[in-house]
């Protein structure tokens, strides 16, 4: 998470440069070293697979957040959709944007340079938002157990997306920000997807270190989404006015 908007502005513009720096390449040229780690839709089946199945009797635990999920199966087509239609262009991109793959001037909080490049691969610039705004936007901890203590905070957004289309602004499309806003809680519920997944299959991919570790992931990724939910009008109009206002 970012304890201070300067942070989350300063990680967003140095994820946004990376890409940048990376635009007059061909993806094709990148090895997909996880492959389809963003495919939602196929995410979202594994999760029906392993729900399906209950190898380890824990489907009576999750059924409201696996509810939850199945209510918005509409979202998790939309950007694929985009990509195959080719109106969203792939790039080559960072997959895992948190704040602690920046390093940051301790002092001045600006960004030095990005770090952790094993999951750079090609996707679109919206999965790397998407994850800026999941990481940056909450205060609370990925396992935090009391869900009150979970929720989007504008002031954070407005610095991510201040912070991304500084950069941004030069080579991002219209239909990727028309988008920008959308992202975040799409990246949000497909991570809780992920946790809720290894709940369901016992824990085998994430590391755990309490008992339901994974579903308690799984419910602060949820209620992130939700509560993004909830703000949708006033992230999507954060968005407009900023580049609005980069583009002058």
């Amino acid at each position: 998470m970012a304890d201070h908007p300067r942070q989350a502005y300063e990680a967003a513009r140095a994820f946004s440069a990376f890409q940048q720096l990376l635009c007059d390449m061909n993806p094709e040229d990148i090895h997909e070293t996880i492959p389809f780690f963003h495919h939602t839709r196929r995410r979202f089946d594994h999760l029906e697979k392993a729900a399906a199945a209950d190898s380890h009797g824990r489907l009576n635990t999750c059924r409201k957040e696996l509810d939850f999920i199945r209510r918005r199966e509409r979202c998790v087509d939309v950007l694929l959709d985009l990509l195959e239609q080719g109106e969203l262009p792939v790039r080559i991109v960072h997959n895992d944007t948190k704040t602690n793959n920046v390093m940051l001037d301790t002092e001045t909080y600006e960004a030095v340079c990005v770090i952790d490049l094993d999951t750079v691969m090609p996707g679109s610039v919206l999965y790397d938002f998407g994850d800026t705004v999941r990481t940056m936007t909450s205060p609370a901890a990925e396992d935090e157990e009391d869900l009150d203590k979970t929720f989007m905070r504008m002031p954070m957004f407005e610095a991510v997306v201040k912070g991304y289309l500084k950069t941004a602004r030069d080579f991002i499309t219209p239909q990727e920000v028309s988008k920008l806003a959308f992202s975040g809680p799409l990246i949000t519920l497909e991570t809780g997807i992920r946790f809720l997944t290894d709940y369901q299959e016992g824990d085998v991919y994430f590391k755990t270190k309490k008992e339901r570790h994974n579903l308690y992931r799984a419910r602060t990724q949820l209620r992130l989404a939700e509560s993004m939910e909830e703000q949708m009008p006033e992230m999507e109009e954060c968005v407009r006015k900023c580049f609005q206002t980069v583009n002058g």
